[in-house]
C-alpha cells in the first residue's frame, strides 16, 4: 500500500509541475509573425491609399479651379459675341445717336432674349443711360428697366471705351462692376456711326447668376473676391449678394501677394473644407480672385473607409491564420491532452482511467506504455487489497470471501446506478477494505459462536472506527474512506459508529450498507442459517420501507440479483465458505 501511495504521489508531483501547452508554443511564433505582418501591411496599405487619395483630392481641387476659370472665360466670350450682335444690328447706332430709347428697346430686346442675356444696356457718348434691361426675377423671359444712377461713365469698362482706348485685345473691355444690385461681370463695346463714337453697349451677368454655372462646371463651391481679398459672391451663401453676411470668407490672400495658387483649410458650417485660391484673368489680365472649395471628408472619409477595409481584411486573414494554426496544433497535440487528463485521473486515485489513444506515432506509443503501466498498477493495487481482505476474512471461516463479495456487489450496484468508472473502482476497493477494522477485535469477541453481550457488541461496533484509524496514513480516495466508515450507518440514525442520518450519509455508504447486509444475510453464520436470495431481498426491502436503507439502491439490488447469483454459482472464489446447501437453496 505504501509503494502505491508513493508512486501516486510522485506522479502527482510530476503532473503538477508548471507546463506550457505545446499547441501554444507551436502557434505563438506564427501568431506573432502574422500580427506583425498584418499591422505592417495595414499601416503601409493605409498610408499608400491615404496618400493616393490625398493626391487625387489635390488634383481634383486643381481641376475644379481650372473648370471654374474656364467657365468664367466662356461667359466672357459669350458677352463679347452678344455685344457684337447688338453693335452690328442695323439701326442701333442710329437710334443711339438720336437718343431714341423706344427704338433701341425694339431692336435690343429680341437680341437679349434670344441670347439669354441677364443684363444689357446702351449708353450715349457721355455715358448716360439710354436703355437698361435686366431679366425679371419673377418672369425669366421678361425684362425690367434698370435705373440710371449717373455713375456709369466712371466704370472702368465704360471709361475705357469713352476714352477711345484700343490695346492688343481690341477695343472691347470686360470687368467686374459693383452695382446697387450686387457685383456684375460686364463687357463693353463701342457703338459707332461711321467713325464717330455715339455710345457704349454693355452686356452683363450678375455674379449671383454666374456662380451656379461656375459651380456646375467645377463641381465645387466657388467664391469670387475683389483684388484685396474681400468676397464678392459665393455659392456657400446660396449665391447671395453679400456672402460676408452669411459666412466669413474673407482671405488675406490678395492680388498683390500672388505668386501662384494658394491652398488653405477652413472650417465652414462645422465641416472642414480645402480652398484653392487663384487669380481670375479678364482679357488676359489678373482682375479678381477666385476660390474653389471641396470638403476634406472626401479624403478622410474615403481614407478611413479604406483603412477600415484593410483592417477588416487583415483581421480576417490574421484570424484565419490563427484558427487554422490553432486547429493544426491542437490536432497534433490533442492526444497529449488526453494523456495528461488520464495521468491526472490516476493521480486522483482512478486507476481505471485509460488514454485509449491508438495512433501509430510516438505519442501513441507513449500512451500505450502509460495504459499498460496503469493497468498493471491497478491490478497490483486491487490484488494487494483483495489479498488483504481475504486475510482478514480468513480469521472467521464463516465470513471467508465476505469482503470480496461485498466489493464486487457494491461495484455492480454502482454500475446499475450509472456511476462513473472511477467511482466503481472506489466501491470495489471500499468493499475489500470495509471490515479491515476487525483486525483490532480480539478473537474471543470476533469468533464467539453465540450471541454477543452488550459490551461485546459495542466492541464489534467499533470496527469501522478502527478501520479508519488503520487507513488514515494511507492515501486513499475519500469514497473508499466513506465506504469503510459508513457501511453500518442507517438513514434513520440508528446505525453506527457515528449515528449519521439522511443527507449526512453519502451514496457510497448507502451502497455499502445494502451490499454488506445482503451478503451477510445470504451467508451461514454460527447463530443462523443463510437466507436464500428472495428472502434476503425481502428483508432488505422491509428495512428500506422502514427508512433504514436507500430505496434507490435497494431497487438497483433487485435488478442485479439474478446476474449476481449466477456469478456466485460459477465463481468459487466469490463463494468463499457459503455452505453448499445454502447455495442450492438460493438456486431453487
Amino acid at each position: 500500500m505504501s509503494l502505491i501511495a508513493s508512486g501516486r504521489s510522485a506522479l502527482a508531483a510530476a503532473i503538477a509541475y508548471p507546463y506550457r501547452r505545446i499547441a501554444s508554443r507551436i502557434i505563438a511564433p506564427y501568431a506573432l509573425l502574422t500580427l506583425l505582418f498584418a499591422a505592417t501591411g495595414t499601416y503601409l496599405t493605409t498610408s499608400v491609399v491615404s496618400g493616393s487619395l490625398q493626391e487625387r483630392f489635390d488634383n481634383r481641387l486643381v481641376e475644379a479651379g481650372r473648370a471654374a476659370s474656364d467657365a468664367f472665360v466662356r461667359d466672357e466670350r459669350r458677352h463679347l459675341e452678344l455685344a457684337r450682335a447688338v453693335v452690328f444690328t442695323e439701326g442701333v447706332a442710329t437710334a443711339t445717336a438720336a437718343r431714341d430709347s423706344q427704338a433701341l428697346a425694339r431692336l435690343v430686346t429680341p437680341i437679349a432674349a434670344n441670347g439669354g442675356l441677364e443684363r444689357v444696356e446702351v449708353l450715349d457718348a457721355q455715358g448716360g443711360l439710354l436703355l437698361g434691361l435686366a431679366r425679371s426675377p419673377s418672369e425669366p423671359n421678361a425684362y425690367v428697366a434698370v435705373a440710371d444712377d449717373g455713375r456709369r461713365a466712371a466704370w472702368e469698362v465704360v471709361a475705357s471705351v469713352l476714352a477711345g482706348r484700343v490695346d492688343e485685345k481690341g477695343d472691347k473691355f470686360s470687368g467686374l462692376v459693383q452695382t446697387e444690385g450686387g457685383p456684375v461681370l460686364f463687357t463693353s463695346a463701342p457703338l459707332r456711326s461711321g467713325e464717330a463714337l455715339v455710345g457704349v453697349v454693355l452686356v452683363g451677368t450678375p455674379l449671383d447668376s454666374l456662380l451656379p454655372e461656375l459651380k456646375g462646371s467645377a463641381l465645387a463651391d466657388v467664391t469670387l473676391y475683389a483684388g484685396n481679398g474681400t468676397p464678392l459672391a459665393s455659392t456657400f451663401s446660396g449665391g447671395g449678394k453679400d456672402p460676408e453676411a452669411d459666412l466669413d470668407l474673407t482671405t488675406n490672400w490678395a492680388l498683390s501677394a500672388t505668386g501662384g495658387a494658394f491652398k488653405q483649410t477652413r472650417t465652414l458650417f462645422g465641416r472642414e473644407f480645402a480652398l484653392l485660391y487663384d487669380e481670375l484673368e479678364i482679357r488676359g489680365e489678373p482682375a479678381a480672385l477666385i476660390s474653389v472649395a471641396l470638403p476634406t471628408d472626401l479624403v478622410t472619409g474615403a481614407g478611413s473607409l479604406a483603412g477600415w477595409r484593410m483592417a477588416v481584411l487583415f483581421t480576417i486573414g490574421t484570424t484565419a491564420v490563427f484558427v487554422l494554426g490553432w486547429w493544426i496544433a491542437s490536432t497534433l497535440t490533442r492526444p497529449l491532452g488526453r494523456l495528461l487528463a488520464t495521468a491526472r485521473a490516476v493521480t486522483r486515485g482512478d486507476l481505471s482511467a485509460r488514454t485509449r489513444i491508438s495512433s501509430s506515432d510516438e505519442i501513441g506509443a507513449l500512451a500505450s506504455a502509460f495504459d499498460t503501466m496503469t493497468q498493471r498498477l491497478q491490478q497490483q493495487h486491487t490484488g494487494t487489497v483483495r489479498a488483504l481482505a481475504s486475510a482478514i476474512d480468513a480469521r472467521d471461516p464463516y465470513t471467508l470471501g465476505h469482503s470480496v463479495r461485498v466489493g464486487q456487489l457494491a461495484m455492480e450496484l454502482g454500475r446499475k446506478l450509472a456511476l462513473p468508472s472511477a467511482m466503481l473502482q472506489h466501491l470495489e476497493i471500499g468493499g475489500y477494505l470495509h471490515d479491515i477494522g476487525k483486525i483490532g477485535i480480539r478473537d474471543a469477541v470476533l469468533l464467539k459462536p453465540g450471541e454477543l453481550t452488550e459490551e461485546q457488541r459495542a466492541i464489534i461496533e467499533e470496527h469501522p472506527r478502527i478501520g479508519l484509524r488503520i487507513l488514515e496514513p494511507v492515501d486513499l480516495p475519500p469514497e473508499v474512506i466513506a465506504f469503510v466508515g459508513g457501511h453500518h450507518e442507517r438513514l434513520n440514525g440508528s446505525g453506527y459508529p457515528r449515528g449519521l442520518q439522511q443527507d449526512e450519509i453519502s451514496l457510497v455508504a448507502r451502497i455499502a450498507a445494502v451490499a454488506d447486509i445482503y451478503d451477510a444475510l445470504t451467508t451461514d453464520r454460527p447463530y443462523r442459517t443463510a437466507l436464500i436470495s428472495r428472502e434476503a431481498f425481502e428483508a432488505i426491502a422491509r428495512e428500506a420501507d422502514s427508512g433504514l436503507l436507500d430505496g434507490r439502491v435497494v431497487y438497483a439490488l433487485h435488478k442485479v440479483l439474478p446476474d449476481w447469483e449466477e456469478r456466485l454459482r460459477e465463481d468459487p472464489e466469490l463463494q468463499g465458505l457459503r455452505l453448499p446447501e445454502a447455495t442450492m437453496r438460493a438456486a431453487a
